[in-house]
C-alpha cells in the first residue's frame, strides 16, 4: 500500500468511529471534512448542495466547508467559487447525471452525492500545479461525501422525530388509569419504548462493529447478528442484489416465513413514510407477528432490503417503523463504506501483485520462472482452485505451467481446440470469458478429469494483436468469480503475454548464441554448455555417457575442386542425414570446420560404437548431387565413453585420437571403443 493510500484508509477508520449521533450535525460534518482534507492533502474541501436544475432553479449553496489553515486567504473566495459553479449549467448537469466533473485546470474535482433526501456534491480543490486525482482518492472522497450526506439525513430525521421523546411521559399517564384496557395500553407503550431504545443502541453498535468488516458479506453478517438479538425480533434478513457481482443474502434462523395456522387473520399492509416501509400482521395463538421491510438503494450497482419480523403483543406504530427508517440510513452508510473500502482493498492487492510480478519478470527472462511468478501472484487476488497457462501449439493448446491441488501437475498436456469449448471461445472471440456455472455452459467440464470445475474464467494472451494462448482459473464452487476477478485476470494476462513473449525472445537469442548459423545444430559453445551438464549427471547418478567425433573425408579436396559453396552444401546434408539417425536426447554439435561431436546420454561404449557405425553407413549410402555432380559422403569416426571424474575436453581428445586412427586407415570407418582406446 502506498503512503497516500495508507493515510486515506486510516482517515476512513477515524471517520467511521465518530459518534455521529452526538452533538450537532454541522460540527460533526466539519470534523469529518477536516480529517478528510488533511488525509488527501487538499487546500479546500466542501459539500455543495444543488437544487433541481431541470426546472431552472440553480439554487446551489455550500453546506459546510473546510480550508487548510495555511491557505485560508486563498480559500476565502470559496463563496465566489460556488457562485460560479451555480451559474455553470454544464457542471450542475454533469453532477445531476452522476458524472465526476473536473475543472479545466485540474485543480478541482466535483463528485456527485445523491442519497435519498440529499442531492449535492463533494468538491476538493488543490492549487498546486498538475494535480492528478487517483482512483483511490476519488473513491475516498465519494465515501466521505456519502458519510456527511447520511449524517445530515439522520439528524434531520431525528429532529423531525422529537415528539417521540415526549412519549416517555405517556406511561405515567397510563399508570394513573384503571382497568384492563389501560393495563394493556401500558404494556404496548412499554414495548414500543423498548424497541425504540433498542433501535438507537443498535445504530451505535453496528457503526462500531462494522469497522471490523472487510467485505459486504461480513458487514451483512454483523448487521443481522445485531438486529436478531434485539427485543421483539423473531427473524431478520438482509438481501443485497448486485448487477456485476454475486447477490448476498444473510438471515437469522433457518426459515424466514411468518408462523401461521388456521387462526391467521387477513394481512394488513400499511405504506409508511420513508424509504419504502411495509408493515403487515399475522396471528398465531393470539400472538402478533409483524413484518417490517426497508428498501435501501446503495448505489447504481447495488440495492438492498432489510426485513424484520417482530413477535409479541405490542403494536408497532408509525413512530417505531420511522426509527427503523433512521437506522436504515446508518445501515446504508455502513454497507456503502464497506463496499468501497473492500473494492479499494482489492484494487490495492491487485496493484501490489501486478507490481511484484512485473518486477520479477523483468529480472528473470526464463519461461518457467515467469509462469511461476504469475500464478503465485494471481493466487493472492483470485481465490482459484487451480490455474493454468496454455500456449498455442499448432491446432492445439498445451499447458506450459500452472497450479493444481493434491500435487497434481498437468504441464505438457495437450487439448484440441474444439468448437463450443472454453478455449475455442476465448481464442476465436479474442475476449475474456466468465462462466459462473461452468458445467452447464461447457460439457467438457463434466468428464472425470475435470469434474471439480464449477466456475471458470479464461482470458486470451495476445501479442501484436494475435492470440498466443490463454490464462485460465477455475473453482470447485459455482458463482465463485465476479466482474472484479475477471478484470484482475485481464490485467495479469497483459503482463503474462509480455513476460512470455520476452522469455521466448530471450530463449531465441540464447539459442542463436549456442547454435551453428549454417547447419542449425549446436556450436562449440552449445556443446560445452550442455555437455558439461550431462557429465555432471553421469557422475552423480553413475550412468554411462558415450561420445562420437567425426569429420568429412577429403573435405579440403572437395572445397578445392567444387568450391566452398559445395563444401557448405555437404556439411548441411551430412548434418541432416546424421540428425535423422540420432535421438532427441542426443547432443549433436559442429565442433569446427568439418568436425562434428555427438554426446549420447545413458549410452555405454558398445552402443556408442554401434551408433557411430549407423551414422557412417547412413552417410556413405546416401547419394548427394551438387551442380549435376553426384558423389557419396564419407567420414572418419572415433568413439569413447565417460570415465569417472572425466572432463568433456578429455573425452573429445580420446575420441579425436581414435578418429585419426580411422582416417589413417583410409577413412569411412569407426575406431575406438576398445578397453585401452
Amino acid at each position: 500500500m502506498s503512503i497516500r493510500s495508507g493515510k486515506l484508509m486510516s482517515s476512513l477508520e477515524k471517520i467511521s468511529s465518530l459518534p455521529i449521533l452526538e452533538g450537532g450535525g454541522m460540527d460533526m460534518a466539519m470534523e469529518i471534512l477536516a480529517l478528510a482534507g488533511r488525509a488527501i492533502s487538499a487546500d479546500c474541501l466542501y459539500i455543495y448542495r444543488i437544487g433541481n436544475i431541470e426546472r431552472g432553479h440553480k439554487n446551489g449553496f455550500p453546506v459546510v466547508k473546510w480550508a487548510s489553515p495555511s491557505l485560508s486567504e486563498i480559500c476565502s473566495g470559496l463563496g465566489k467559487t460556488c457562485e460560479s459553479m451555480e451559474e455553470d449549467s454544464t457542471i450542475l448537469s454533469g453532477l445531476e447525471k452522476g458524472e465526476i466533473v473536473f475543472s479545466q485546470s485540474g485543480s478541482r474535482v466535483s463528485i456527485p452525492v445523491m442519497k435519498d433526501r440529499f442531492r449535492g456534491a463533494i468538491c476538493c480543490e488543490d492549487y498546486s500545479e498538475n494535480r492528478i486525482w487517483s482512483d483511490d482518492e476519488i473513491a475516498f472522497l465519494r465515501i466521505v461525501g456519502h458519510s456527511i450526506a447520511s449524517l445530515f439525513i439522520v439528524h434531520s430525521l431525528i429532529k423531525r422525530d422529537e415528539p417521540l421523546e415526549e412519549d416517555i411521559e405517556k406511561p405515567k399517564q397510563v399508570l394513573s388509569a384503571k382497568g384492563s384496557e389501560n393495563s394493556q395500553a401500558l404494556k404496548k407503550m412499554e414495548y414500543q419504548l423498548i424497541v425504540r431504545d433498542s433501535v438507537m443502541a443498535m445504530i451505535n453498535e453496528i457503526s462500531m462493529l462494522s469497522l471490523k468488516a472487510k467485505t459486504l458479506e461480513e458487514a451483512a453478517g454483523i448487521i443481522i447478528t445485531e438486529v436478531s438479538e434485539k427485543p421483539g425480533v423473531y427473524r431478520c434478513r438482509l438481501s443485497i442484489s448486485r448487477k456485476r457481482n454475486t447477490d448476498i443474502e444473510v438471515s437469522s434462523g433457518e426459515g424466514f416465513d411468518v408462523p401461521f395456522n388456521e387462526g391467521q387473520i387477513e394481512d394488513r399492509a400499511v405504506e409508511l413514510s420513508g424509504p419504502g416501509y411495509l408493515l403487515s400482521r399475522h396471528l398465531k395463538d393470539g400472538a402478533a407477528y409483524r413484518r417490517l421491510c426497508i428498501s435501501m438503494e446503495l448505489d447504481s450497482d447495488s440495492t438492498g432490503m432489510l426485513e424484520v419480523i417482530f413477535d409479541g403483543s405490542g403494536e408497532l406504530d408509525g413512530s417505531v417503523s420511522y426509527l427503523f427508517g433512521v437506522a436504515s440510513h446508518f445501515l446504508k452508510l455502513v454497507l456503502y463504506r464497506v463496499k468501497y473500502l473492500s473494492e479499494i482493498e482489492r484494487t490495492r492487492k491487485v496493484s501490489q501483485s501486478l507490481r511484484r510480478a512485473t518486477e520479477i519478470i523483468t529480472k528473470s527472462l526464463r519461461m518457467e520462472r515467469t509462469i511461476k511468478v504469475i500464478v503465485e501472484e494471481l493466487g493472492k487476488v483470485i481465490p482459484f482452485y487451480s490455474a493454468s497457462l496454455e500456449l498455442l501449439d499448432g491446432d492445439e493448446l498445451v499447458i506450459v505451467g500452472g497450479k493444481w491441488p493434491d500435487q497434481l501437475d498437468f504441464t505438457g498436456r495437450h487439448f484440441t481446440i474444439e468448437e463450443n469449448s472454453p478455449g475455442y471461445d476465448v481464442l476465436h472471440r479474442s475476449e475474456a470469458i466468465l462462466s459462473k456455472q461452468a458445467q452447464k455452459d461447457y460439457p467438457q467440464f463434466n468428464i472425470p478429469d475435470f469434474h471439480f470445475i464449477k466456475s471458470w474464467m479464461g482470458v486470451p494472451l495476445i501479442i501484436k494483436e494475435k492470440p498466443i494462448g490463454i490464462i485460465a482459473v477455475d473453482s470447485d464452487r459455482e458463482n465463485a468469480f465476479d466482474g472484479l476477478h475477471l478484470e484482475a485476470l485481464r490485467a495479469f494476462a497483459d503482463i503474462a503475454s509480455i513476460g512470455i513473449n520476452n522469455s521466448r525472445l530471450h530463449e531465441e537469442v540464447e539459442q542463436q548464441a549456442i547454435r551453428d548459423y549454417m547447419t542449425g545444430i549446436y556450436n562449440r559453445r552449445g556443446l560445452f554448455e550442455l555437455g558439461e551438464g550431462e557429465l555432471k549427471k553421469a557422475k552423480r547418478y553413475h550412468t554411462d555417457t558415450g561420445l562420437i567425433m567425426f569429420d568429412i573425408d577429403n573435405f579440403k579436396k572437395l572445397n578445392d575442386r567444387h568450391g566452398h559453396l559445395a563444401g557448405d552444401f555437404v556439411l548441411k546434408v551430412a548434418t541432416k542425414i546424421c540428425g535423422a539417425e540420432l535421438r532427441s536426447a542426443d547432443i549433436f554439435a559442429r565442433y569446427g570446420g568439418d568436425e562434428f561431436v555427438v554426446i549420447l546420454p545413458m549410452t555405454d561404449l558398445a552402443k556408442t560404437r554401434e551408433a557411430a557405425k549407423r551414422l557412417c553407413n547412413a552417410l556413405c549410402s546416401s547419394a548427394v548431387e551438387y551442380n549435376e555432380t553426384r558423389f557419396n559422403i564419407r567420414a572418419s569416426f572415433g568413439v569413447t565413453s565417460y570415465r569417472y571424474d572425466d572432463t568433456l575436453e578429455g573425452m573429445i581428445k580420446r575420441a579425436d585420437r581414435s578418429l585419426y586412427i580411422s582416417k589413417n586407415a583410409g577413412g569411412n570407418r569407426v575406431s575406438g571403443g576398445e578397453i585401452n582406446d
